[in-house]
């Protein structure tokens, strides 16, 4: 059975995508706050315990934790070509230029820094898939008011299963998603 590893599992993205995976017949592990696993305590811990899953979704955001786990677990993969990393990102580094800078942009944007030298990586096997959402109706954004195109995080979830699910040898190394319905 092909073992799923989910940071931040619980809500969001990573719940809806822990349940299009599950559906899909993938065992599925999660590594939220609610269980233990704070990613800005713990990512030591989850970058062992992820060793023997098949993909590696790095969902949770706290600070530079997202690099940090990124970093080792690329490291215990980058000579497996059946190992799958899917990174999380943003178009925040994109959105509303003209508002004072926010270290949120700035932390998804040295990952995805991080994730694109490796994908150039001419030793690197496993797959790297960068996702890049706008907006997504989840409790991060219920600050955000007017009129905006949002996703939801199952419309999320099965455009990152379709990556994940594509053949062996095929990468979808990035992916920009929004929606074009106004909600």
């Amino acid at each position: 059975m092909t073992v799923a590893a989910i940071t931040g599992h619980t809500r969001g993205i990573g719940a809806a995508l822990a349940e299009q995976l599950s559906l899909a017949g993938y065992k599925v592990e999660g590594f939220s706050r609610s269980n233990g696993y704070d990613i800005s305590e713990k990512s030591n811990l989850i970058i062992k315990a992820v060793e023997n899953s098949d993909v590696f979704v790095n969902n949770a955001h706290s600070g530079m934790s997202q690099c940090v786990l990124f970093n080792g677990v690329y490291r215990n993969w980058k000579h497996d070509s059946t190992k799958t990393i899917v990174n999380i990102l943003s178009l925040s580094k994109f959105l509303r230029p003209q508002l004072e800078p926010k270290m949120y942009s700035a932390e998804k944007a040295a990952l995805e820094l991080m994730t694109k030298q490796a994908l150039l990586n001419p030793d690197k096997r496993c797959r790297i898939i960068n996702i890049n959402p706008g907006y997504v109706h989840t409790d991060m954004v219920k600050h955000v008011h007017g009129k905006h195109r949002m996703l939801t995080p199952e419309q999320l979830a099965e455009a990152i299963l379709w990556c994940i699910n594509q053949p062996q040898g095929i990468e979808v190394g990035e992916l920009s998603i929004w929606t074009t319905t106004l909600n």
